[in-house]
């Protein structure tokens, strides 16, 4: 998101765009826009499932193109209308992502060059399939210390010692709700809006959430960054619990 969001500003992409794929243009999955492809509202059929064959797990494991199987994928929703986590989503915005670089190695500098080097995360990596693409759903890491610097970024609204690296616009945008999300996603982050997901949490966190257990949360209201790495999620590690301690300690703090 923060990179399609650099490509906006860049004036390359726009939030309402349609046609983004040529796959696309002969049928109406033609009218899902940029916005609701990061809102995870683009309407398309995805199975989601990680116990099983699914469309994620072959997407992951048995797809050399990551792109494939989600670009393939029918309308089973009007855009817009409906909400449903998608990895396959993510990974289509990596595609698109590369359909607007000027060719495949300015499109693997992008990440590096706009966001890691000024950030100095330096311990950054996102791995790439099989043919190139950046595995835009799973498999980027950090250390925690450089997972914070991502955080203090949207949290201080794009601004980084003295350089606005992404536009303070987007970063209102990625917190806004999805129309149909309840509350709980915005454009490619997981929020809290109506305290629905982390009860005894401010309703303005927003967070990036992976694989068991790994979350970045920013908190404006504390003015906090927390970030967590473990291998546990759900009913094994409660985060809601976890976060209302922390901010406890940081209003004693205060």
């Amino acid at each position: 998101a923060t990179l399609i969001g650099m490509l906006i500003s860049d004036g390359r992409l726009d939030l309402n765009q349609e046609n983004l794929f040529e796959e696309w243009e002969q049928d109406e999955r033609s009218t899902i826009s940029l916005k609701d492809m990061l809102q995870m509202q683009s309407g398309l059929s995805f199975d989601e499932d990680y116990g099983s064959l699914s469309d994620a797990t072959n997407m992951l494991y048995l797809s050399e193109d990551i792109t494939q199987i989600p670009l393939s994928s029918p309308l089973q929703y009007p855009p817009g209308t409906h909400w449903s986590y998608s990895s396959g989503t993510s990974n289509l915005l990596s595609g698109l992502l590369l359909s607007k670089s000027d060719d495949q190695e300015s499109y693997w500098r992008i990440p590096y060059e706009r966001l890691f080097n000024p950030l100095h995360m330096n311990s950054a990596v996102i791995e790439t399939d099989e043919s190139g693409h950046f595995i835009g759903s799973s498999y980027c890491y950090a250390t925690p210390r450089d997972w914070a610097k991502f955080g203090m970024l949207y949290l201080n609204q794009g601004y980084w010692f003295g350089q606005q690296i992404i536009d303070s616009s987007w970063v209102d945008f990625v917190r806004t709700p999805a129309s149909a999300s309840d509350g709980v996603y915005g454009g490619q982050f997981w929020l809290n809006a109506h305290h629905s997901t982390y009860p005894d949490v401010p309703a303005d966190l927003y967070s990036c959430n992976g694989f068991q257990g790994q979350y970045v949360f920013i908190i404006p209201s504390y003015d906090a960054v927390v970030v967590r790495m473990g291998l546990a999620d759900a009913p094994d590690f409660d985060a809601n619990r976890f976060l209302s301690e922390v901010l406890q300690s940081l209003q004693a703090i205060k």
